[in-house]
C-alpha cells in the first residue's frame, strides 16, 4: 500500500544534543538492568517536550531524573510530512545497564513490542499535529492496542481496561487513535506495519513518575500493570 503523504519519522540521532549523548548513568551501586519506557513530544525544531517514563519495577528516582535532566537540553532530528516538519510524540525506551563495574546506557526509538519481528532499532509509530481531543474529566487509565500498518492507518483496535478505567478513557483511547494522524513504524529506513500499544492516562491518574501526591504514589494503589498473555508486567521489554 503506498504512503498518502511523504513521512520521515522524528529520530533521537548521534549530535551532540542527542538524548543519546545526554543521559548520564546515576550512581548506583550493584549490578542491574533497567528499562524506562518514556515519551515526548519532539517540537518542529526538535526540542523536547513532556518527557515522561514509566517503568516495570520498584526502578530508583534517579534513573528518571536523569532522563528528565537529559530532555530539558536534548534535541531531536524532527519529524516531517510532505516536507514540512510536524510535531509527533516519540515513544522510546532508555536502558540502563551496570555490569562488573561497567556500564551502559542507550536510548532505543520504541518500547520494544516488536523486537522479536523486527529487532531493536525499529521506530514505533509516531501521533503528529495536535492531539484533536479535550477530555471533559480527569481520564483514568487504559492501554491501546491495534495494528498500524505501512500508512499510518490503525487496525483491529482493542482497548485492554486497568483498576482506573473509565468512560472517559474509552472515549480518549478510540479518539486519540481514531482521530489522530500517525506516521508509520520504520524499519531499515523503510515505513512496515507492526503492532502498536500505548497507555492511555490522564494527568493525575496514570502510571508515569510523578510527585508524591499522585495516586500512584499511594499505599492504596499499585500502578504496576500485568500482561494477561505473558503474565509479566506489560512493559516488561518484547511483550
Amino acid at each position: 500500500m503506498a504512503l498518502s503523504a511523504d513521512v520521515v519519522p522524528a529520530r533521537i540521532g548521534s549530535h551532540e544534543t542527542s538524548l543519546a549523548q545526554l543521559i548520564e548513568h546515576p550512581d548506583v551501586a550493584g549490578d542491574h538492568t533497567l528499562y524506562l519506557r518514556c515519551e515526548a513530544k519532539v517540537m518542529l525544531g526538535g526540542a523536547v517536550r513532556e518527557a515522561g517514563c514509566y517503568d516495570d519495577g520498584e526502578v530508583p528516582d534517579a534513573f528518571f531524573e536523569a532522563v528528565e535532566r537529559a530532555a530539558l537540553r536534548a534535541t531531536f532530528v524532527p519529524a516531517e510530512v510532505d516536507g514540512e516538519r510536524v510535531n509527533a510524540l516519540v515513544l522510546f525506551t532508555v536502558l540502563f545497564r551496570s555490569q562488573d563495574g561497567q556500564r551502559v546506557t542507550a536510548v532505543i526509538p520504541n518500547h520494544g513490542t516488536n523486537a522479536k519481528a523486527f529487532g531493536v532499532n525499529y521506530i514505533a509509530p509516531q501521533r503528529y499535529g495536535s492531539n484533536r481531543f479535550n477530555p471533559r474529566a480527569d481520564i483514568g487509565l487504559l492501554w491501546v492496542e491495534a495494528q498500524m500498518d505501512e500508512t499510518g492507518k490503525a487496525r483491529d483496535l482493542k482497548l485492554v481496561d486497568t483498576a482506573w478505567t473509565t468512560r472517559e478513557t474509552r472515549r480518549y483511547a478510540r479518539r486519540y487513535i481514531n482521530g489522530n494522524d500517525f506516521i508509520p513504524g520504520f524499519v531499515n529506513g523503510e515505513p512496515a506495519a507492526m503492532r502498536f500499544i500505548k497507555p492511555i492516562f490522564g494527568y493525575r491518574n496514570g502510571f508515569m513518575r510523578m510527585r508524591d501526591d499522585s495516586k500512584c504514589r499511594s499505599s492504596t494503589i499499585d500502578c504496576r500493570e500485568v500482561s494477561s498473555s505473558s503474565g509479566e508486567n506489560r512493559y516488561v521489554f518484547d511483550d
